[in-house]
């Protein structure tokens, strides 16, 4: 039988099993050699991840597309950025244009995840990145459809003709359940978006009593991680 460590071993990371959220790919992007100049959030809703990369360059052009019926892209209040409105699948951009796809928790909304994939394979440019975040183990919200294991969206990834590159744990699980259930969740667990969740925190624990090396802690987290953050790459075009 094969085990998540068999199907995940080389995109799993051993530097660190900190728990992070998808702005730590937007942040290690931007100021990595050669930031892109252009990046497209996708599924942008409120539009706040325009603030995000202009810390890094505030040249940067930003670009905004979601559903026009989405209830987070009504509240988006233009201020100059582009914002456009899509059917869902078809990405308006020409094929091998975009150097930097963002989408934060948008994944387990999608009505075609498949489609889309492709779609985001068709506009990148190679050696173009889709980083972001979606849902494992998190009860529903605002229409969400699915939650992926992490070889789940791997398969997706690479049916569209993309590479997974790394992909890390966000908080637990078991956090995001008692988050939504009953009276003052959000109000309790909402703390764990900037500190380590508690199963996370067990996890640690874990790992320094028998001596794990750091990508197995990784596995474990990501194993039973609530949400999980990739880096995604368009290969590049063989000489």
């Amino acid at each position: 039988m094969a085990t998540l460590w068999d199907l995940m071993r080389d995109c799993i990371p051993d530097d660190h099993a900190r728990q992070v959220t998808s702005r730590y790919y937007l942040d290690e992007v931007m100021t990595a050699p050669g930031a892109p100049d252009r990046v497209v959030d996708l599924g942008c809703g409120r539009g706040a991840s325009v603030a995000l990369f202009r810390r890094h360059d505030p040249k940067v052009r930003w670009i905004g597309v979601d559903i026009q019926d989405s209830p987070e892209s009504r509240q988006y209040r233009p201020n100059g950025d582009a914002l456009v409105h899509f059917d869902g699948v078809r990405l308006p951009f020409r094929s091998d244009t975009v150097p930097l796809i963002y989408s934060h928790q948008v994944f387990e909304h999608v009505s075609h995840p498949r489609e889309l994939l492709a779609e985001i394979g068709r506009v990148l440019r190679p050696g173009g990145l889709f980083i972001g975040s979606t849902s494992q183990f998190e009860p529903y919200h605002s229409f969400s459809l699915w939650n992926y294991t992490p070889y789940g969206f791997r398969v997706l990834v690479e049916e569209a003709g993309l590479t997974l590159k790394e992909i890390r744990p966000s908080l637990d699980g078991v956090t995001l359940i008692m988050r939504s259930y009953g009276d003052g969740g959000k109000q309790k667990y909402g703390r764990y978006w900037s500190e380590e969740s508690p199963l996370n925190v067990e996890i640690d624990s874990w790992a320094q009593q028998t001596g794990r090396r750091t990508a197995l802690v990784n596995l474990r987290k990501l194993t039973f991680c609530g949400q999980f953050v990739f880096r995604v790459a368009k290969p590049e075009r063989a000489a």
